[in-house]
């Protein structure tokens, strides 16, 4: 499924990034990783990973209304297999000072009770938030600060500077831009990602990347797929005669002919725009 050449993407802005991080996490008490829910393992970076070492980690799945919840419940299952504390959410709803006060507060009770042992006033928790690009690492900033602190876009690259934001007297976070790893050997992991807008979609052919999104869909819902596009079994299909069809079914024409690469076009905006409904990209088993 998603098959695909490796690919090589790693902008220079990036790697300036990765080196400032390298010096601001000696400081940091708590790192927050955000992943899509619909790509957990895909859209999570090893060298990140590297860069967090040892220090306090917490795993929160974005875009949860946008993921199979069937799906999402499984990643929480593995990543509590793992030892990772791990939370899904909905980043543009529901209070997360809250839920991040909540989530943190077992990760950080060695600091506490350091603080405590030695008579200290309780000390902001200063959180890193990390993730590749378009993860929603500024939309989660922006609702525990309750009002608008960064920039948001729903296109990979919009934040390019760290800055810190106080957060009353519990936080005091780190935002970073998003960095992507320097290589995606498989090249399926590129291919989710581009579908889910975190790197460039100049990067991949839209034709292949929608080829692969209908490949994965004839494989894991093809419901969805019949019902959108009125396809009596999908499954039995060529890809060209689905594509076909839907560009009938749309009238997506090009001079006199119906238009195979506008049905491509049309298939990746309405799974990036939760048109076709809320689908995972990958399970638990892709990680074994």
């Amino acid at each position: 499924m998603m098959g695909q050449k490796g690919v090589h993407y790693f902008p220079g802005h990036m790697q300036k990034a990765l080196r400032a991080l390298e010096g601001y996490v000696r400081v940091i008490d708590l790192v927050v990783e955000i992943v899509d829910a619909r790509a957990p393992l895909s859209s999570r970076n090893p060298l990140l990973d590297e860069l967090a070492g040892d220090k306090a980690r917490l795993v929160l799945l974005s875009k949860e209304d946008r993921a199979d919840e069937k799906v999402t419940k499984e990643w929480l299952s593995y990543f509590a297999s793992k030892g990772i504390a791990a939370i899904s959410g909905n980043l543009t709803k529901g209070k997360f000072l809250k839920i991040l006060t909540d989530a943190s507060a077992p990760l950080m009770a060695k600091k506490r009770e350091k603080e405590a042992r030695f008579g200290m006033k309780k000390q902001p928790i200063r959180t890193m938030i990390i993730g590749i690009p378009n993860v929603g690492k500024s939309t989660l900033i922006n609702n525990l600060c309750g009002k608008k602190k960064v920039n948001v876009g729903n296109k990979a690259g919009v934040t390019r500077a760290e800055q810190w934001i106080r957060l009353g007297d519990d936080f005091t976070i780190l935002d970073t831009p998003g960095v992507l790893p320097m290589n995606y050997p498989d090249g399926a992991m590129a291919v989710r990602l581009a579908l889910l807008g975190c790197m460039k979609e100049e990067v991949l052919p839209t034709e292949d990347l929608a080829y692969a999104l209908l490949g994965y869909f004839k494989e894991e819902y093809p419901d969805a797929l019949m019902a959108r596009f009125e396809i009596k079994d999908v499954t039995a299909m060529e890809s060209d005669d689905v594509f076909l069809h839907i560009a009938k079914t749309r009238l997506l024409m090009e001079g006199s002919d119906y238009s195979l690469t506008k049905a491509c076009y049309l298939l990746i905006k309405e799974f990036k725009d939760g048109i076709l409904g809320n689908y995972s990209l990958e399970r638990p088993d892709v990680a074994v």
